[in-house]
């Protein structure tokens, strides 16, 4: 029974300002003691209350909902209609190793951060002050000036305690799979968030199904935030499956994929959006580098040219 259905049986208690903070930053009020039976007009008052601060929130949600952003990475938004992607949107990063998926995600978050927007990386495989030092000394991007000013966050979890956790509460016959997303808590509300990765996590698991069962509800757990997401996952470097469970891209609003494309005895990057429900985009495969810079797309070459 929710919140507002046991009122009758509860003492109406004055919402503290805490709790309606807290309402409006969609986390449930402390249940209420039962003492006595409230009165007509109590009940009204406390529903009054706590409905005006659910308002508050879904007025704000409303607000930002459907609002584009731009990836910020080189010239990947001409590829997109709209000139970024939705909030809410939660997008599959995927390509084979060293196709420049976290430079990717990293510039994004970077440029962004320079542009006034908050971000979270949640790594599962690198260290963050190995992976700071590398953008640090690769690109001159610094994430330890941006996490002291607030604007970045960069947080490493283990994904064999994610998992033992999952597969606990699933032995446990609950009728419904309830996971406490405290490894995942975040210190601010983020305009961005990047989990890296995917294919750690699936080797974690000792089941493909309780695998599948967790990933249906990370991407809801992303989508609530109504922020820009993005999810790596290693595929070959050529792939033709886009996910290890073949789950994960049914599940994104997008999928990028990142390519090291031999010909010959040299390769070339490359990049394509295969998927994207918010908006029309550029159906084509399209050639970029990897700079001092960072990624720099061409939107107008070809990789592939006609005879």
């Amino acid at each position: 029974m929710g919140l507002i259905g046991n009122l009758k049986k509860m003492k109406p208690t004055k919402l503290s300002k805490k709790d309606v903070q807290k309402l409006k930053g969609g986390e449930r009020v402390p249940e209420i003691k039962k003492e006595r039976f409230a009165t007509h007009e109590e009940i009204k008052s406390f529903e009054k209350e706590v409905k005006d601060a659910k308002a508050g929130t879904a007025k704000a949600r409303e607000k930002k909902k459907g609002k584009t952003l731009p990836t910020r990475v080189s010239g990947f938004d001409k590829l997109i209609k709209n000139g970024g992607l939705t909030r809410g949107s939660t997008i599959l990063i995927c390509g084979g190793a060293g196709t420049g998926k976290t430079t990717f995600c990293m510039e994004s978050i970077y440029n962004a951060a320079l542009n006034g927007e908050r971000a979270i990386y949640l790594s599962l495989e690198e260290e963050p002050d190995k992976l700071k030092e590398h953008m640090l000394d690769n690109y001159g991007w610094d994430f330890n000036k941006l996490e002291r000013e607030g604007k970045i966050s960069i947080l490493k979890y283990d994904p064999l305690k994610i998992a033992r956790s999952v597969e606990a509460s699933i032995l446990g016959a609950r009728e419904e799979l309830e996971i406490e997303f405290e490894e995942f808590e975040l210190p601010f509300k983020p305009d961005r968030v990047i989990v890296d990765s995917l294919s750690a996590l699936s080797i974690a698991f000792g089941s493909k199904k309780n695998y599948r069962r967790y990933i249906r509800y990370l991407f809801e757990k992303l989508e609530g935030y109504n922020s820009i997401n993005f999810v790596l996952t290693e595929t070959e470097q050529n792939p033709k499956t886009y996910s290890r469970a073949g789950i994960e891209e049914f599940l994104a609003d997008g999928v990028v994929v990142l390519y090291n494309i031999q010909s010959s005895n040299t390769r070339t990057n490359a990049i394509e959006i295969l998927k994207l429900r918010t908006s029309k985009h550029e159906k084509k495969i399209v050639p970029f580098e990897i700079t001092a810079r960072g990624i720099e797309i061409y939107p107008n070459q070809q990789v592939f040219r006609e005879d």
